[in-house]
C-alpha cells in the first residue's frame, strides 16, 4: 500500500476561483442595481396611479377636483389640510381622515406640535421609494408667522409627500388641474385629460421646509412647493431668503445640480429616477417623461390653453 495522498487546491487555483467570484460580482451588481431602480420606478408609477384614481373619485364625489389646500376662511374646519389628507378616503385611508378631522376639532392651527398626530406619519400611496427619506416621520425647526404679531421658531415632526399637483404654467394663475381655491373639473379639461398633467414627482428638498404631506401654505399662499407646483414658476422668496441664490427663474425640466445647489431643486419637478420623472395625467395614465419633454411641458401643464402638445 502507497503513501496516502490529500486531494486539494494549489494557490494557482485559488487565485483563479476568486478571480471569476469577483467577475462575477462585477457583473451581477449592476444588473442587481438595475433591477432595484426599475422596481423603484414601477413602484412610483403604481403609487401615482393610485393617487390620480382617488382624484377621479373625489371629483366624483364632490363635484369639483381638491384643492392645493383648504385656505382658512369662515365655515373651513380644516385649515391648511392638502389634497393628500382630502383624497385619503378614496385610498383606504379613511382612518388617517377621521384622525384629521378629529385633531382639527381639538385645534384649527395644524402647524403646532399637538395635537395633530397626524402630521408625522408617512402614507405608503404618496411614497416614492427611491427617495427614502419619505418613508419616515422627520423633526423640522422653522419660523412660523402665520396669524401671529411676529414670526416664532417652532419644531414639528413632520410626513413628506414625494408628489405635487400640477398648478399650471404659473401657480398663481392657477391654470393647472390641482390649484389653490380648487374648483376645477375633469369637464373643464378642454385640452384633454390626456394631453394634462396632474400630478409630478418632485423630492422633499434637502432643508425638509417643503413638501409636507399634511398641512401648507405655499409661498404666496398658493400652495407653491408646499402642495403644487408650476412649471414655469418664478422664483417667489425675497431678499434675505437662502433660496434667491437660485435665481429668478423659471427653472427648467432638468437634472438638478444636487451637489452645487441642492435646495434649489424645490422649484421644479424631478426624480431621483435617472433621466427623468413620472407624471400622472388627468386621464389617470402614468408615464415617464425624459427631461427632454422640457420644451412641451408647460403646454401639458395648462387646462385650457390651447396649446398643440406632442410627446412623440
Amino acid at each position: 500500500m502507497g503513501p496516502l495522498r490529500r486531494n486539494g487546491y494549489g494557490l494557482f487555483e485559488l487565485l483563479v476561483a476568486v478571480s471569476i467570484c469577483g467577475l462575477l460580482v462585477a457583473l451581477l451588481l449592476p444588473a442587481a442595481q438595475k433591477v432595484r431602480t426599475a422596481a423603484a420606478r414601477l413602484s412610483c408609477q403604481s403609487s401615482m396611479r393610485q393617487v390620480v384614481i382617488a382624484t377621479h373619485n373625489y371629483e366624483a364625489t364632490t363635484g369639483t377636483l381638491p384643492p392645493a389646500f383648504q385656505k382658512r376662511a369662515v365655515g373651513v374646519s380644516e385649515p391648511h389640510l392638502q389634497w393628500p389628507l382630502l383624497i385619503a378616503p378614496y385610498l383606504e385611508l379613511e382612518a388617517n381622515r377621521r384622525q384629521a378631522q378629529e385633531d382639527f376639532g381639538r385645534s384649527e392651527d395644524p402647524f403646532l406640535p399637538s395635537p395633530h398626530r397626524g402630521l408625522h406619519q408617512p402614507l405608503k400611496p404618496f411614497i416614492c421609494p427611491a427617495d427614502t427619506r419619505v418613508a419616515v416621520p422627520w423633526e423640522v425647526t422653522f419660523r412660523y408667522s402665520l396669524a401671529r404679531p411676529r414670526p416664532v421658531q417652532m419644531t414639528q415632526r413632520i410626513a413628506l409627500n414625494s408628489y405635487l399637483g400640477n398648478a399650471g404654467k404659473l401657480s398663481k394663475q392657477r391654470d393647472g388641474v390641482i390649484v389653490a381655491e380648487g374648483g376645477v373639473t375633469w369637464v373643464g379639461i378642454t385640452d384633454g385629460t390626456s394631453n394634462t398633467l396632474a400630478f409630478g414627482e418632485r423630492p422633499p428638498p434637502t432643508s425638509l421646509l417643503h413638501g409636507w404631506l399634511y398641512v401648507g401654505w405655499g409661498v404666496g399662499g398658493f400652495g407653491t412647493l408646499d402642495s403644487v407646483i408650476g412649471v414655469a414658476d418664478l422664483n417667489p422668496f425675497k431678499r434675505g431668503a437662502p433660496e434667491v441664490r437660485c435665481g429668478p427663474g423659471p427653472f427648467p425640466y432638468r437634472q438638478p445640480e444636487l451637489n452645487t445647489q441642492p435646495d434649489c431643486a424645490l422649484f421644479q419637478f424631478w426624480s431621483l429616477h435617472t433621466g427623468g420623472a413620472n407624471f400622472a395625467f388627468a386621464d389617470g395614465s402614468v408615464r415617464f417623461l425624459t427631461y427632454s419633454a422640457n420644451e412641451v411641458l408647460p403646454a401639458l401643464a395648462t387646462r385650457a390653453g390651447g396649446e398643440v402638445a406632442s410627446l412623440d
